[in-house]
């Protein structure tokens, strides 16, 4: 693998050395998250920091209980991880697989060995810990609003880090069970929002997937709400996202 080329197709959040983005490449694995089970998953989410090579997933957030009470979406191109040590057992947050993901893993060991070397390693550290805050944020406002508005702006903020073929109605390959999982609202309560969507013919479903037949009118869900952070309506200009 050329080390430097590698590096350069990488969007590191902040200007790094040459010289340390080689030696980060160098100590780095490709990981294909699909496959791997739940446990593995989650310990991506908390031993190192991983860049997204390819693919779409939600990284979320659950109390020891193991609900869900907070989620975010991440794809191609963006970072998550934690480049603190673990000290406990309890892992608070999980990973779910939306389109197949391949990311560049750093180790926890990796990061802090590399550390102890270069200082403008901590520079990498406090860029990453802003890369997801507007997020996280958007998504804890959101967490207090009633299920509908919950389901509406997770199927909104997905679809805006898809593709689509143009020509074709936009549709996420997920499940009701995933939704209740990643949201935390339980899968009768979000199997009676998606048939109210399906009744106002705004979404169409399908097994393993749904259909956003009218965007438009979807996002008018949520008008009212405090979307002043990050509105995933301000993404809807779809002729961007087509692919042909």
């Amino acid at each position: 693998m050329d080390h430097l080329a590698f590096a350069e197709k990488i969007c590191w959040p902040t200007d790094l050395s040459a010289p340390l983005k080689q030696q980060l490449i160098s100590s780095a694995k490709i990981i294909n998250i699909s496959g791997n089970d739940g446990l593995i998953n989650s310990n991506l989410a908390h031993q190192g920091i991983s860049y997204i090579l390819e693919g779409t997933m939600t990284i979320c957030l659950q109390t020891p209980n193991l609900k869900a009470i907070n989620s975010i979406v991440k794809c191609k191109g963006e970072w998550f991880g934690n480049y603190e040590p673990r000290t406990s057992d309890y892992t608070p947050f999980f990973i779910t697989e939306i389109e197949p993901v391949t990311v560049i893993h750093f180790s926890t060991e990796t990061i802090h060995s590399l550390a102890s070397k270069h200082m403008e390693m901590y520079k990498w550290f406090h860029s990453l810990s802003f890369s997801a805050k507007a997020k996280w944020l958007q998504a804890q406002i959101v967490s207090h609003e009633n299920i509908t508005v919950r389901v509406v702006y997770f199927l909104l903020e997905l679809s805006s880090h898809l593709n689509f073929l143009a020509g074709q109605t936009p549709h996420i390959s997920i499940t009701q069970q995933q939704i209740s999982r990643i949201t935390g609202i339980t899968r009768q309560r979000v199997n009676e929002v998606m048939k109210t969507l399906e009744k106002e013919k705004l979404v169409s479903l399908e097994r393993h997937c749904i259909y956003l037949t009218d965007i438009e009118r979807l996002g008018k869900k949520l008008d009212g709400i405090d979307l002043s952070i990050k509105d995933p309506r301000g993404k809807f200009d779809l002729s961007e996202r087509f692919v042909c």
